[in-house]
């Protein structure tokens, strides 16, 4: 079914794919990027900017970012080493949204906190929204002061479940308890947007107990929602559980249930639902992700961190180690990996990003972004998709029908070149997902090929 993300410019230990495998972190969320990478050709205004912090408590099972548990001698030279790429690598635009991820960033001490924090707001000024991610565990009262303090006026939780036993299925170190007593404190702290991260096909989980942490999400009153289905990525020790036997996936047609719960859910909660895996109060979008969703540019720093700017996206060294001393000796070499995608597969993935959005391609901003009238240049693909009643279309937007949502991976391969795959999109039952985490430039997205028709 689906994957997320939420969308963090970051990247994981596999090469930039030119299509949609995963969705998000978000850009995007070892967190980050996983996924199409935003290609507009438009390079002027406003960007994006994602700091990744790899160090977290414990690494969760499911977790495939690059997140490692926290080394305490390479706290100060990590920020050091931020700091300077920061330094060489602002391009000096005006920043429309800031996110930090991890990694869990409310680990890391908070003197360490507080001198990258006064950094980042000295280079770009107030910013209209700006998140950092916090465990419900790591999140204090002294913590979140200091973060609200230093301009950050978005916090978003990690919170997954509250059930105790299906975090422990998880590898998370937070109870639930923990979740509604970070929240509050949150308010207490002056923060008016708060988002909560949860995740649903957790082996074992029934739809009554994934209705349950909705509900109980909701009777927090959060701003915004994320809920993501967990995937089995390669190399986590959830999916060597799976393949020894240890764990059962979700059944397929209970993960779709949950899915189209979700939404009902929320939506009668009053939450918008916006994009394939997010949902928000009237305002509250993630300007963050929607900077990904919408192919725009950001600049990431960190280990891992993905940036796209002036055309060409590029992924940062996956080792803190590595980092640090590279960044001391030579910072070119920081920089592994880059590419810059020709004007069909820009195209192409601005039409994938965009119709993750509930909205879908919004006709004159993908005309402004890439030069040409997406319902000239798709038009065989609107024809034919809209015939199946997966897609809808006018001269406005291009965007999925209900059903459509369901099959979206299918759907969106339809939008890419020729010569693009998206991973898994051609397999009749693709397996069920594992996954979670809400960051910058993260595309995680599988969807579940419930009555799947032939495209």
């Amino acid at each position: 079914m689906y994957r997320h993300e939420a969308v963090t410019p970051i990247a994981r230990h596999v090469p930039i794919y030119r299509v949609l495998g995963r969705i998000s972190r978000y850009g995007p969320r070892e967190r980050g990027y996983n996924g199409v990478m935003p290609g507009n050709i438009a390079s002027h205004g406003s960007i994006g900017w994602y700091v990744h912090l790899p160090f977290c408590s414990t690494k969760c099972g499911y977790c495939d970012f690059y997140s490692l548990p926290t080394i305490g001698e390479l706290v100060e030279p990590l920020i050091a080493a931020l700091r300077e790429e920061m330094r060489l690598r602002d391009p000096g635009r005006s920043v429309r949204a800031i996110f930090i991820g991890g990694g869990t960033p409310t680990v890391m001490p908070a003197d360490a906190l507080r001198v990258l924090l006064a950094d980042i707001r000295g280079r770009t000024g107030t910013v209209g929204e700006w998140t950092v991610e916090a465990n419900p565990s790591s999140s204090d009262e002294l913590k979140l002061a200091l973060l609200r303090e230093s301009g950050v006026n978005r916090v978003s939780f990690g919170a997954q479940s509250f059930h105790a036993d299906e975090l422990a299925v998880l590898d998370r170190i937070h109870d639930p308890s923990h979740i509604s007593t970070s929240v509050k404190l949150a308010r207490a702290a002056g923060f008016e947007n708060v988002n909560l991260d949860l995740i649903y096909a957790i082996p074992g989980q029934s739809l009554a107990r994934w209705r349950d942490s909705l509900r109980r999400a909701i009777d927090l009153a959060p701003d915004h929602l994320s809920c993501y289905a967990l995937m089995y990525e390669s190399n986590t020790a959830m999916t060597r559980l799976r393949e020894q036997g240890r764990v059962t996936p979700c059944d397929e047609e209970l993960e779709a249930d949950m899915f189209e719960m979700t939404i009902e859910e929320l939506s009668r909660a009053g939450f918008e639902h916006y994009e394939i895996s997010n949902f928000a109060r009237p305002g509250r979008r993630c300007a963050a992700n929607m900077i990904y969703w919408e192919n725009r540019e950001y600049l990431g720093i960190g280990p891992s961190a993905v940036s796209y700017l002036d055309g060409v996206r590029s992924r940062n060294v996956a080792d803190v180690r590595k980092y640090v001393e590279i960044m001391r000796t030579d910072p070119a070499s920081a920089v592994i990996e880059s590419e810059r995608l020709d004007s069909m597969a820009r195209r192409g993935e601005t039409a994938v990003q965009m119709l993750r959005l509930i909205d879908g391609i919004d006709v004159a901003l993908f005309c402004e972004l890439t030069g040409v009238d997406p319902c000239e240049l798709f038009a065989d693909q609107i024809a034919r998709l809209s015939s199946m009643g997966l897609l809808t279309a006018d001269e406005r937007c291009i965007r999925l029908t209900s059903h459509g949502l369901l099959v979206a991976n299918r759907v969106m391969q339809e939008f890419l070149p020729d010569s693009s795959t998206i991973p898994g999109a051609a397999a009749a039952t693709p397996t069920p997902a594992a996954s979670a985490g809400t960051s910058p430039g993260t595309i995680r997205l599988t969807i579940h090929d419930r009555q799947a028709p032939a495209l």
